[in-house]
């Protein structure tokens, strides 16, 4: 059996991690047919056509590295109105028409910013009737190729708005990470108790999914043009980068039991230093967070690495729950995997600062936790009924004997009422719930004779006319004792009822049929029967065959017919029987 269920368990882990892939995979098709179909909509792309000052042909996507300058004859195109329009990377640029230069961009820039503007997009306007433009390029760094990308002729409006379009998945997708982490930040600053309770450090990993989500925004450029200032935009994503890793350690450490470790301890000096040392560089001249950045990528590889570590040592010693173990397991293969992937298309595919696959990997993790907190919260929710339910009859239970204490003619009555009215209810198809619920409720049925004065509730003999009113006065003191306990207002209406009668000449209101709320009518039957087959102090239990028998008789006019006909299955079923033979 147990090796069945490892099988069963290897093989849903199997499907997850097939899961994750195709869900990667997907991505991937579908970010790139996005992007092949918004280029189209461009009104002239002019990536080709350029000629060196030597008059060679030139592509503009594959340019040799240094200076360059480019000229393109635009005398058959349709310029009126348009403008020249294209994304430049790490490259200072001037642009010149028939009449002269017309647009130079070559930013000051701070020096604690380094040299670098990183990305921008530019729209500028050509003069009418310009048969050619020429562009100066100078790379910002030295021995790398001039970056300049999807050029086009075309209305500045539609050329943004196309690139708007083109990122809208990136976009959307920075978004939802940045808002989700920030919902997580905001529920562990206000809910700290939650957090200890399920073991998981909402701050840490909502500033993960903050983190993640800005420096993905860098590569929509949305930033960069609404700001004005993208070389403050790429020093916020290199010093992202920087600290990244340790609130993403953090995370997985204490979800692992290990939030006091030592190596946490130590990723946080090792990000200050990253970022001392990388200020440090940049602001003397000796370097630039361009060539550093791959210090910051050898960190995050530590830092997933140490995560692995600490997860499978979780594993091994069983320090946290299995439930929250695979959660965190599966989110951490897709964050490395979608890290992985980033960094592979930052090498190979010059992506930049995109980091589409990363926040896939924790979007995923966000549903892996997601799931762990809603199962988490409903197997809480789950014991703490069970607790709730436990107390609820264990008070019952000390409260019936306290009446039967007061009632010396009675003792153990509330008990076997209780237990009756369950296996009646039980007979006639409630479900456990609800059989429970009316056990409690038959344990207080008689509540209310804590009201009544000893030397009337225990009288031996006959009750005057007087007593009696009193004694059935409990009913009343019942219900007005319990009636303010709203978890189970039934409590109440079981005191108040239990002596109606189904022809109505019951009391305390005379209700009759179905007026009289169903576990009253249930209790009736029991409390009818124990009543006559038990042992009082001042007389001995009725035949067990003549108890039925007044049972039967009483069906439609003192009893409920459905209920006594429940009653009888149980005697024919055997569970009520004569007391001489249970055992």
């Amino acid at each position: 059996m147990k090796r069945r269920k490892e099988s069963i368990s290897s093989i849903k882990e199997l499907f997850v991690c097939i899961f994750v892939l195709l869900l990667f995979l997907f991505t991937y098709f579908a970010s790139g047919k996005h992007d092949k179909n918004t280029a189209n909509v461009m009104l002239e792309n002019i990536n080709e056509g350029w000629i060196a000052e030597d008059g060679q042909a030139v592509d503009l996507y594959d340019i040799a590295p240094g200076r360059h300058s480019l000229i393109l004859d635009i005398s058959d195109l349709d310029t009126d109105g348009k403008a020249i329009c294209f994304k430049s990377i790490d490259t200072n640029f001037k642009v010149y028409a028939s009449n002269g230069m017309i647009y130079d961009y070559d930013p000051v820039i701070p020096r604690l910013f380094g040299i670098s503007y990183g990305m921008q997009y530019h729209t500028i306007a050509i003069p009418e009737n310009s048969p050619f433009l020429r562009l100066y390029l100078e790379p910002v760094f030295a021995n790398t190729s001039a970056g300049i990308r999807d050029l086009a002729i075309s209305e500045a409006g539609q050329y943004m708005t196309n690139v708007f379009k083109r990122n809208l998945f990136s976009f959307g997708q920075c978004m939802t990470t940045m808002v989700i982490g920030a919902l997580f930040v905001i529920a562990g600053v206000t809910g700290k108790i939650v957090m200890r309770s399920t073991g998981i450090d909402f701050i840490s990993f909502g500033l993960t999914c903050v983190i993640v989500g800005f420096v993905g925004l860098n590569d929509t450029l949305l930033l960069q043009v609404l700001t004005g200032h993208p070389e403050l935009i790429r020093v916020l994503e290199y010093m992202c980068l920087v600290f990244v890793t340790f609130p993403a350690l953090s995370f997985f450490s204490s979800t692992t039991g290990e939030s006091h470790s030592k190596l946490l301890s130590g990723m946080l000096v090792a990000c200050l230093l990253n970022c001392v040392l990388q200020v440090g560089l940049t602001l003397s001249m000796l370097s630039d967070y361009y060539y550093l950045v791959y210090i910051s990528q050898f960190i995050i590889v530590v830092g997933f690495s140490i995560a692995v570590v600490l997860v499978v040592r979780a594993a091994r010693q069983g320090k946290i729950k299995q439930t929250l173990l695979r959660s965190v397991r599966w989110g951490l293969f897709a964050c490395v995997l979608g890290a992985g992937i980033d960094m592979l298309r930052y090498y190979f595919f010059q992506s930049y600062g995109d980091l589409t696959f990363i926040r896939i990997g924790l979007l995923l993790l966000t549903v892996f936790m997601g799931i762990y907190l809603y199962t988490d919260h409903i197997d809480t929710l789950k014991k703490k009924q069970q607790e709730s339910a436990v107390f609820a009859s264990e008070i019952a239970e000390a409260f019936a004997k306290v009446i039967d204490m007061k009632d010396k003619y009675t003792n153990g009555h509330s008990e076997r009422v209780a237990k009756y009215t369950a296996m009646i209810a039980k007979e006639m198809g409630y479900d456990d719930e609800t059989v429970e619920k009316y056990y409690r409720i038959g344990l207080l049925h008689d509540v209310g004779k804590v009201g009544i004065p000893k030397a009337v509730l225990n009288k031996p003999g006959k009750l005057t006319d007087e007593e009696y009113d009193i004694i059935k006065t409990h009913t009343l003191k019942g219900h007005e004792v319990l009636k303010d306990i709203s978890v189970v207002p039934e409590l109440a209406v079981g005191a108040l009822a239990h002596h109606e009668r189904h022809d109505g000449k019951g009391y305390p209101n005379g209700l009759s049929g179905d007026e009289i709320p169903q576990v009253a009518r249930i209790i009736a039957v029991a409390d009818c029967f124990d009543a006559m087959y038990s042992d009082r102090q001042y007389r001995k239990r009725m035949d067990f065959e003549k108890v039925l028998s007044i049972i039967r008789e009483s069906s439609g006019t003192q009893l409920n017919p459905e209920v006594v006909d429940a009653f009888f299955r149980l005697v024919e079923k055997g569970e009520i029987r004569p007391a001489d033979n249970i055992s």
